[in-house]
């Protein structure tokens, strides 16, 4: 029997905070594999680290670490059953997707990177590589574009973005606490703050506060409970959606320029 089959089985014994504990692992397992902590664990289930340890015990593990270590091995050893398929899930997000294509979201992240005089792409641990492709879109579409690609550096780069700038954000958890360097979005402030535009797949995330616009895209791991999937190419389709919209306002405003000077 699954680590996560188990816990259902162990709800009804377990404390109150044990079982937001259980719960959120059960609902969210692949969270446990991409947050590495107990401490990020328990601040995003809303209970105690000191919960998260126990939980791990009572599954007859010696902590945390090694009960997170089978979680990932069982999740890496998933193989799809004959009426469900990978790809499935990545269909089930694609269609999820349509309802952002022509999002509020997206039309004014697009008009927002027209108008920058520089634009700055950031990620954090795996969610550089979208950040890196969004990079590389932008500069093949001719536009100004410089990665920041270490955690790092966001807090430094504060004292060179300016206000005239764009800086896009590409995070799934939109700051938890195993993504705090996203939190350096404090430091952006004045005069000198730029448009800010977040791509996560997290509602209500702390980043928010921070973003001018943001553009929340559906997490195609988190529909998979039984298998690790990633995400990225989730963010490089939203990528080249974002990369239409601003091609068709673009196009717009030229139609419109030749039909007021023919």
């Amino acid at each position: 029997m699954s680590l996560t089959h188990t816990m259902k089985d162990l709800l009804p014994e377990l404390t109150r905070s044990e079982r937001k504990a259980a719960e959120y692992i059960i609902s969210r397992p692949i969270d446990v594999v991409r947050y590495s902590s107990s401490d990020a664990i328990a601040g995003l289930s809303g209970c105690s680290r000191s919960a998260v340890v126990r939980l791990a015990k009572r599954m007859g593990f010696s902590g945390f670490h090694e009960f997170k270590i089978q979680l990932a091995k069982e999740l890496n050893d998933y193989v799809s059953d004959s009426t469900t398929f990978i790809t499935d899930y990545y269909v089930k997000a694609l269609e999820e997707l349509k309802s952002v294509e022509k999002s509020s979201s997206v039309c004014e992240a697009s008009e927002l990177l027209k108008k920058a005089k520089h634009i700055y792409a950031y990620g954090h641990s795996h969610s550089q590589y979208s950040a890196r492709q969004f990079a590389f879109r932008m500069v093949r579409s001719g536009f100004s574009t410089e990665l920041i690609d270490h955690a790092v550096y966001l807090k430094e780069y504060a004292h060179i973005i300016a206000g005239e700038d764009a800086l896009v954000i590409f995070s799934i958890s939109g700051g938890a606490q195993s993504d705090s360097p996203v939190m350096d979005l404090r430091y952006f402030h004045g005069e000198k703050r730029p448009k800010i535009i977040l791509f996560t797949m997290t509602g209500n995330s702390a980043a928010e506060g921070y973003a001018d616009v943001t553009i929340r895209l559906p997490c195609v791991s988190r529909m998979a409970p039984d298998a690790i999937i990633d995400d990225a190419p989730i963010f490089f389709i939203a990528i080249e959606l974002l990369l239409e919209a601003m091609a068709e306002a673009h196009d717009g405003s030229r139609e419109a320029q030749n039909t007021q000077n023919p």
